[in-house]
């Protein structure tokens, strides 16, 4: 009730604009002693650094080592989420990765020697089978000429000298292409792999880092929306961190009185919820436009030398030193 109220009395002092810079020096001129503040502003105190803790990945929490109103420091782990999947997917991925980089050096390194030597003795064979072959075919033709032969029997001879040639033909390619190695783009093809199977092992790494959450900011714990055992998802708050130590307040100046509010000022802070003391501010923004719905300005506070006992979204007038 004593919020609302304060409430109320902030917005009826933006849009009276506290009366009128005149009716200030009428208050001044009928004895209001000249060191007492004009408090001719209200705002709301909030933290210039604070940040929502979110998770990258959907996994269920495993643990939580901070509650709310726990100090911490930028880095400081804040949760750890179940990630045995993700390991899975990593291990997954290392073995991808070894195979393709050991089929790349496969081919790079060339055939073995025993290798050579065996493609060298199937070209001889080869080379055996296609000469006795020719020979075989030479003695048909003559034979077919003499009439000794028939013509199924030379096409037969033909077909098998084909078949020879053929045979020796691959023989010999196959020793070429062990001597030479394998063509650029297949080499090229294979490192494509490698490269791809490093990558989603990159990506898998980096999920299983995301399955510990760290503070990205030194501060305060002000809020806890998740629990051990629920389900975090990306873009839900889980945690809610305040630095108390960089205070401001938005607040609102009626348009009347901005000439007596200049930038470097240092005012007088007072908040509703600590009545008996007075806290310093400086005023580091005036804001050139005025916003017509209420005829004010807004004039940002930085709080100097921030006290503990001053949380954001505490209700705040600002009133300038005489």
């Amino acid at each position: 009730m004593r919020r609302f109220v304060f409430i109320m009395l902030a917005a009826a002092l933006v849009l009276t604009g506290c009366g009128t810079t005149g009716q200030q020096a009428e208050k001044a001129s009928t004895g209001v002693p000249k060191d007492k503040p004009a408090f001719i502003m209200a705002g709301i105190i909030d933290a210039n650094d604070k940040a929502q803790i979110t998770t990258k990945i959907p996994a269920k929490v495993a643990s939580i080592s901070v509650d709310i109103g726990a100090v911490v420091k930028q880095g400081d782990p804040l949760i750890t989420l179940d990630t045995k999947d993700i390991e899975a997917q990593v291990a997954q991925a290392q073995a991808a990765v070894a195979a393709a980089q050991a089929n790349l050096a496969k081919v790079q390194a060339g055939a073995r020697p025993e290798q050579i030597a065996q493609a060298e003795a199937q070209l001889d064979a080869a080379k055996t089978a296609y000469t006795n072959t020719k020979t075989n075919y030479d003695r048909s033709q003559q034979l077919f000429a003499a009439g000794a032969l028939s013509q199924a029997q030379l096409d037969a001879a033909q077909t098998q000298l084909s078949a020879a040639q053929a045979q020796y033909n691959s023989a010999q390619d196959q020793l070429d292409l062990l001597n030479k190695g394998e063509t650029p783009e297949t080499i090229n093809a294979l490192q494509a792999q490698v490269k791809q199977a490093q990558a989603a092992l990159d990506y898998a790494e980096v999920q299983l880092t995301n399955g510990t959450i760290i503070s990205p900011i030194s501060g305060t714990i002000s809020a806890k929306n998740i629990n051990i055992g629920e389900l975090a998802s990306p873009g839900a708050a889980l945690l809610t961190i305040v630095n108390n130590d960089s205070l401001f307040i938005n607040a609102s100046l009626p348009a009347g009185l901005v000439e007596d509010v200049k930038a470097g000022q240092e005012v007088v802070v007072k908040v509703s919820e600590i009545p008996d003391k007075d806290f310093t501010g400086e005023v580091v923004m005036i804001d050139p436009v005025i916003d017509s719905r209420n005829t004010s300005v807004l004039v940002k506070i930085q709080i100097k030398n921030p006290d503990p006992v001053l949380k954001p979204g505490m209700l705040a007038e600002i009133g300038l030193k005489k």
